[in-house]
Parts: structure tokens; sequence; C-alpha cells
């Protein structure tokens, strides 16, 4: 949607076939049937860490469809490792490496004048069977010279309907949007870096409140979450935004995420009073050992105190766990559980550690491998974990030790029929929100509350 609005801004013609929401087949027919009509001359694809297979199937119904459209590949995967898409046989032309809007309109501009691609920053392509890729591609300085997403390209009915996976587990009709760009820290397992990069750039306070305004407005949700990986990070803008905010009168529930280390008790009162009802931390771990080993950069003290703050000022608190860490063994879970017990988080996801390209232990998962990870939890995808990517020292299977963890703590989407006392504190904990005046007050304040009522049963599990 970034890609599309930017190339709108440069007077360039395009459109987003947009297949959420419905199955695989459907879309692949949707996609066929558009394909067939409009003969597309360029053909942008994003590619996640995990969906090079699914790209390289889509790229052989483009080439079958549309043989003479060029098909350019970009997003996380291409970012971090190039070469994969060689080495799998994926039917591309170009590949986009790193931030898409400038070197994507550049690429095309470039192709359609009939000039060589050598000079375009920030892609690859295969020249005589041999992967080339240029100079790297500057980042985008300033996001105020950002166009906002191109919503009117996609089902913005189906993404604003009340759902429970924007704030995890808030039944809430919710929207995401990016205001910062950009990590300085260097988390071994994660892979944001290879889009973005390390630099940290951000929205101004008056562009991030211009675009508030018009989501909300235009398309009546009642909670936005940041997808910012450090939204915190600059408390002076975050009260400016709000500042700003109250002047117009735009009054919202919000989540967002950061990290333990860049939220003190101050900022988390103000962002209460501004409607924030849920951060998410990526605590990944209750042993020092694995948050050394991580890369971390936070103790399990610092790791409380927030938990603490959380509390105190009545902010609920998701946390992030990972299992399955390079040289992790039971006792480095279990003080992973144990924290998570004496902290009682409102939301508890244990993540399970794959080496997907860009992260940095070291091994990289094999290509023929994504499709089955894809279908996890099926027995095929666990079946491959246990067999070839379990890392942890422990004699349990990952899905026996998920087992127990969830009988620990309370997921939706993990029921189980426990007699112990802390997962019923936890569910209480998950389903708190029930009960709170300010998510009361947006389902009595919204304009959807038919859309409430009949999409709950079919999205309390969808988390």
């Amino acid at each position: 949607m970034h890609i599309s609005s930017y190339l709108t801004a440069q007077g360039e013609g395009n459109q987003i076939i947009d297949h959420k929401g419905i199955s695989e087949r459907e879309a692949s027919e949707k996609i066929r049937v558009r394909l067939a009509a409009e003969k597309p001359a360029y053909i942008g694809i994003t590619c996640m860490v995990s969906e090079i297979e699914m790209v390289k199937n889509l790229c052989l119904l483009i080439r079958k469809e549309t043989p003479g459209s060029i098909i350019i590949i970009g997003g996380p995967h291409p970012s971090s490792s190039p070469r994969h898409f060689a080495d799998f046989n994926v039917q591309f032309d170009y590949l986009v490496i790193g931030e898409g809007e400038r070197t994507f309109h550049e690429l095309i501009r470039t192709l359609r004048t009939g000039k060589s691609p050598d000079d375009v920053a920030g892609v690859a392509f295969l020249r005589s069977g041999e992967l080339k890729i240029t100079a790297p591609r500057e980042l985008i300085e300033d996001l105020d010279t950002l166009p906002f997403p191109a919503y009117d390209q996609v089902d913005m009915a189906y993404y604003c309907r009340p759902n429970v996976w924007t704030i995890r587990p808030v039944y809430i009709s919710s929207f995401n949007i990016f205001t910062v760009r950009g990590c300085c820290y260097r988390c071994n397992f994660c892979v944001e870096h290879t889009v973005f990069g390390r630099t940290v750039r951000k929205m101004s306070p008056e562009r991030v409140a211009d675009h508030l305004e018009y989501v909300l407005k235009k398309y009546q949700v009642d909670a936005i979450y940041f997808m910012d990986e450090l939204f915190t990070l600059s408390g002076e803008r975050i009260r400016k935004l709000f500042t700003l905010l109250r002047e117009r009168g735009v009054r919202i529930l919000f989540g967002c995420q950061t990290r333990v280390n860049l939220l003190d008790e101050d900022l988390a009162r103000f962002m209460k009073e501004n409607g924030c009802l849920q951060i998410d931390f990526g605590i990944e771990s209750g042993s020092p050992r694995m948050l050394e080993a991580m890369n971390k950069q936070t103790t399990v003290q610092r790791i409380m105190e927030t938990g603490e703050i959380c509390k105190r000022t009545g902010i609920r608190h998701l946390a992030n766990m990972l299992v399955n860490l390079p040289g992790e063994n039971m006792e480095d879970v279990e003080a992973s559980l144990t924290l998570a017990k004496r902290m009682n988080y409102n939301l508890i996801l244990w993540n399970v550690y794959l080496p997907f390209p860009g992260s940095g232990f070291g091994k990289s998962m094999d290509l023929e491998d994504f499709n089955t990870i894809l279908q996890y939890p099926s027995k095929p995808a666990i079946d491959l974990l246990e067999r070839k990517y379990k890392f942890g020292n422990y004699s349990m299977s990952i899905e026996t030790l998920l087992n127990y963890l969830h009988s620990h703590t309370f997921h939706p989407k993990y029921l189980k029929l426990a007699f112990n006392a802390s997962y019923w504190r936890s569910m209480f904990s998950v389903m708190r929100f029930l009960i709170d005046p300010r998510y009361i007050g947006a389902l009595l304040r919204s304009r959807r509350k038919k859309e409430y009522f009949t999409n709950l049963f079919k999205q309390v599990t969808a988390m």
C-alpha cells in the first residue's frame, strides 16, 4: 500500500490484487482472472521470510498467464537473502532489496526507457546465470515526504472489521499504521533491519496526527495499533503527538510495541491518559543466559520493573516469549515460566525460534522446508521441526513443551483443562479487557455495534 501510493504520487498507474480473507484456490483464480484481463507490464510481489515457495508458485502462474510481464519481488526475504531466489529457481526478473518505494519506481522507469538497471541502487537480477546485486539504496530520511498508504486499493471493510489480532486479544475494530522505520538494536533472531535498516527515522508528530485523523474519520475504526518496533523511543514525540490529537478533538484507544528499556512511569501514565490500552514487549526469556545469547541488551530485573510500571499505570502488557533457542535447556524454560507467573502478563505468546533468513544465530533453514513450516501446527510441520530444527537441549518434544507452557498460561487458541491456580489467574488477566471502562466506552461510542456482534464468534480463535 505504501509502494502503491508512492507510484501514484509519481504519476504511475497501478493496482493492488488483494487476496486476504479467501482460500488459496480462490486467490489463485482471482489473480489469474485479473492477469488475463489486465496483462500488466510490471508485477510487484512482497515476500516475507517464510514465503519463498508460495512466491515461486505465484511466479509460475504469472509466467503462464502473462509471459511478457516483468516480475519484481521485494520484502524481507529478498532483502536478507537474495541468492535464495536464484538457488530455488524462482522465475523472477528483479529483486528489490530494502525499502521499496523509490527503488521500485526508479527500476520501472529505467526499464521503460530501455536503460540498464546496473545503476539502479538496491536491486538484484540474473545476468549470464549469475546474480548481480547493485549498490545499496540509501534509506528514506524524511518519512513525512511519503504519501499515506493506498487505502483505496484494498478492502478496508475487511481490515477494519472488529478483530482480535490487531491489539491481541482485544476484540475491537482497529487498524495498523507505521510511524517509525528502523531499529538500532541487534537482537539475534530479528530480521527487521534487512528492510528498514538500523537507522531510526520518525515521522513528525504533525504528520502522524494527520494520518490518524484521516484513518479514524474515513474508516471509523475504534482503535489504532502502532507497528513501530520502537514506538516509545522518543517520549517528547509521543507527548507532542497526543497533545496535537487532543487539540483536534481526536480520541482513540491504541496499542503499540516497544522494548522494556524504553518506557518509564511518567511516559506510561501519559500514554494511559491518552488511550493506551496495551503495550507489546519482546520479553523472549526469563533466563539471563538466554537474554545474553540473544543480545537483548536488557536484564530480568529491568523486565520486571517495566512490568510493574504497566501494572501501576493500568496498561495491558503482552509478553512475546521464545523457546527452542540454540543452547536453551529446561532450566532456562522454567525461568521464563517463573517470570510469566510472577508478572501475570495480560497475554503470553510462546513462540518457537526458527532460523529464518536474516536471523543472527548462523544456521539458515533449508529452502525446501519453508512451505511445510508455513503449515504449522500441522503434523508434518511439527515433525519437521522436531527432526531438523530442534535447537533446545531438553528431552521432551517441542510440542510437549508448548503443551506444558500452555497448561500454566492461558491463551484462547490453546484451551486446556488445567487445575493449577496460575492458569486461572492468567485466564482472568487475558480477558480483563472486557471490564475495562475504556473498552466499554469505545464499544458504546462505536458506529460498528452491529458488526461487533455478528463477527465475534467467527474471530474469537483467529489470533
